[in-house]
């Protein structure tokens, strides 16, 4: 016996308890950017309005949200870990429409959307998300029409040797050297 009163069976086996209860917090992986996960970007420029962008990047959070949900839960050897109801998939953080969309995930991180106007006409989809988020990203992306680039016809004056534009300030085309006309 120890001095309070506790058996030494006892003594020698809390350690290995508290090891046991503690082993699954420390496995957990670290669920916010702010403790190492990482994340990536991507911009691309679509046909779409703003508006519409908006309305492709709801529907398609809304299947992504719908097939987790239809998922069956992971079941845990631990019976005090268990979940006891459906755990909420891609909670909305901020919907700022038709500019800004964020949702988080507990196991797929955070998901952010910005949509702009893009210059020229159709619209800039700039997203943020984990790697893991990376295919449901690309499917996205594919989805919405690609925005054709169209270069702005100026009437400014160009240099008839180069087609580079012409400096009023000179007498003579700087790129190429040819005496302006």
């Amino acid at each position: 016996m120890t001095a309070i009163g506790i058996p030494d069976s006892l003594t020698q086996l809390l350690p290995l308890l508290l090891l046991c209860c503690m082993l699954p917090m420390l496995m957990r992986q670290p669920q916010s950017s702010a403790l190492g996960i990482s994340t990536e970007m991507d911009i691309w420029f679509t046909g779409y309005t703003p508006q519409e962008a908006f309305d492709a990047v709801i529907k398609t959070v809304d299947a992504l949200r719908e097939k987790a949900m239809s998922l069956p839960p992971k079941k845990s050897r631990n019976p005090f870990l268990r979940k006891k109801g459906p755990e909420a998939k891609y909670v909305v953080d901020q919907a700022d429409p038709p500019k800004l969309y964020k949702v988080s995930d507990k196991n797929d991180g955070p998901l952010v959307f910005d949509i702009s106007e893009a210059e020229g006409g159709g619209t800039m989809v700039k997203t943020t998300f984990t790697p893991r988020m990376r295919s449901a990203i690309q499917t996205l992306k594919t989805t919405m029409p690609v925005r054709k680039f169209v270069m702005p016809q100026t009437k400014e004056a160009v240099c008839s040797s180069c087609g580079k534009p012409r400096l009023p300030e000179w007498q003579v085309c700087p790129y190429c050297g040819n005496k302006y006309t």
